[in-house]
């Protein structure tokens, strides 16, 4: 019979990468699933760049300044392009999350961020031109690591982030291939292999989240990203706050990742004992 510290992490461990790039697919994603340990690794004298995937266009239609619209699409692949050119989805109200994305690093004192402005919610059908992107900022950039939202998330761009994060390590040239992908949750608790303390952190994070007051006013995310930190510490002694990851190291298979998705091992277990 698997024991929890089979299934789940009874220890801390220090925050992954040297040189980080956070895939945010709406500007708040990235503070929400992993302010703390951003703020951390910064601290640590780390280099964190955050890509901004969507301006979260469509968060609020009923907000006046989702009525604004300008034509400032971004660069497309080929493939991408039927449909879209004439598409103007940019708007004040992503226009104002994008300030307060740039409050909320602030706060986190993140200076080194970029807004790609994909359309809200419709990631997928732009994968092509989103992983254009990526590959050139990561040749540039070089990062060996990269945290994104995991493939168990329920919004769509965040599913397509994943995707997009695992396409990139698997594809990726020499130079340019990230060393490991860190899923991190917002929306969907996830299977984790890795707990970060952020207590010292923590006030930085929940500050950094109330400059997004244009999604706080929608649903209470402080409250529940504050709920979820407080849950991950149910496993290890001594920290108030702990954000949970899972770590994707180069060597992993297709089937690795889709065994630790389905428990494999753990839930076959239990059902061919019964």
């Amino acid at each position: 019979m698997l024991q929890e510290s089979d299934i789940i992490p009874y220890h801390i461990s220090q925050p992954a990468g040297e040189k980080v790039l956070v895939l945010a697919p709406h500007p708040d994603d990235e503070t929400l699933g992993c302010g703390g340990t951003i703020r951390l690794l910064l601290e640590s004298k780390k280099s964190v760049k955050v890509v901004f995937l969507t301006s979260g266009d469509k968060a609020d239609p009923s907000n006046k300044l989702s009525k604004i619209r300008h034509r400032e699409n971004p660069p497309l692949h080929p493939e991408d392009e039927q449909g879209f050119r004439n598409t103007a989805h940019l708007t004040e109200y992503a226009l104002l999350r994008e300030k307060e994305a740039a409050a909320a690093l602030n706060v986190l004192c993140v200076s080194d961020y970029l807004f790609l402005r994909f359309p809200d919610r419709e990631l997928h059908k732009y994968f092509k031109s989103a992983r254009e992107r990526l590959l050139q900022i990561i040749k540039e950039y070089l990062p060996d690591t990269i945290y994104s939202p995991s493939p168990v998330e329920l919004n769509p761009d965040h599913r397509t982030a994943a995707t997009l994060s695992l396409e990139i390590q698997r594809t990726g040239t020499e130079n340019s291939r990230p060393e490991r992908i860190i899923f991190y949750e917002v929306t969907t608790p996830l299977r984790p292999n890795m707990l970060i303390d952020i207590t010292s952190a923590y006030r930085r994070k929940k500050r950094a989240i109330k400059k997004y007051r244009t999604q706080l006013r929608l649903i209470d995310y402080l409250g529940q990203i504050t709920s979820l930190n407080v849950l991950r510490t149910l496993t290890v002694k001594g920290p108030k706050y702990a954000e949970a990851f899972w770590c994707v190291n180069e060597g992993w298979r297709r089937q690795d990742l889709l065994d630790w998705l389905g428990y494999k091992g753990i839930i076959t277990e239990e059902i061919q004992g019964n």
